[in-house]
């Protein structure tokens, strides 16, 4: 039971933000950040084993190209069926300046528990990832379509610039400590209608504090993931986070990927049973 996977994700309730909106009003004017101080009063709660706290940011860089898979145009399409922002439903076309950030940055607590590394959809083949050491480095782990597109190996150096509303630019030198890839026939059919920054293979991991001094704010984050003793634990563990902590869980939710868990707990309850039954019968 154990193995099959506990953790939970603080991150926003869209059903009640959605029910909370007024007619045409965007999105990012209702939504709060989630801040390190809230995912912060979760970490140290019963069950919890680990954790980790992610922040995502757009850049550019003028030392490295992204792995394309269209022609570059002079306008961006995409899809507003739903007249997110205020605008009307249909397809829109921005101006390319507006899609210069063809890479995003991933930066994690830790690369230990990602999903993808585990289940090993995302494959290591040169280095190591990145762990709690690496908090106060630069250091990065990249993709190695991007690091044979721009000749990078393990030990090279890059920069990555994020520029925000006011046009303030923060640039950051990465290095490379390691290369993975992408192993999963899935993730490579998705990237046919992807814009660079969203294509897997343009995603640069690195420490959280590099990805915070990138976006500029070292209260915010994206997301907090939880990892628990035992998925038998998590709602005792939602239920702790309700009495125990101040936030807003009419605004926040925790979002548990017990999937595997819930089709095979059936099968768990009968196994124990027949387990149970055997042994009563040998005594």
């Amino acid at each position: 039971r154990k193995s099959l996977g506990s953790d939970v994700t603080l991150s926003y309730n869209m059903k009640n933000i959605m029910g909370n909106r007024e007619q045409g009003e965007s999105m990012d004017s209702v939504m709060k950040n989630i801040t390190v101080e809230m995912a912060d009063s979760l970490k140290n709660l019963n069950y919890v084993e680990s954790y980790n706290y992610t922040v995502s940011v757009s850049v550019s860089s003028d030392d490295i190209d992204p792995v394309s898979m269209q022609e570059e145009e002079d306008t961006v399409t995409f899809s507003n069926k739903n007249g997110f922002g205020g605008f009307g439903g249909g397809n829109m076309e921005m101006p390319k300046y507006m899609d210069q950030n063809d890479f995003t940055v991933s930066g994690n607590t830790t690369m230990a528990n990602l999903s993808d590394f585990v289940d090993e959809n995302y494959v290591l083949t040169s280095g190591r990832l990145l762990n709690e050491d690496d908090e106060e480095t630069k250091n990065c782990v990249i993709e190695s379509s991007l690091a044979s597109d721009n000749e990078l190996v393990v030990g090279d150096t890059f920069e990555v610039i994020a520029t925000h509303e006011d046009d303030d630019e923060v640039t950051v030198t990465l290095t490379v400590v390691g290369i993975y890839e992408i192993e999963t026939s899935d993730e490579m059919g998705n990237m046919m209608s992807m814009s660079n920054r969203q294509n897997p293979m343009n995603t640069i991991y690195t420490s959280l504090n590099v990805a915070q001094t990138l976006n500029d704010s070292t209260t915010n984050i994206t997301s907090a993931t939880y990892y628990l003793d035992d998925p038998d634990h998590i709602e005792a563990f939602k239920e702790l986070a309700e009495s125990e902590t101040d936030i807003d869980f009419e605004t926040y939710t925790l979002d548990a990927n017990d999937q595997i868990y819930q089709r095979s707990i059936s099968s768990l309850e009968n196994m124990e049973s027949f387990a149970t039954m055997f042994l009563i019968v040998v005594i």
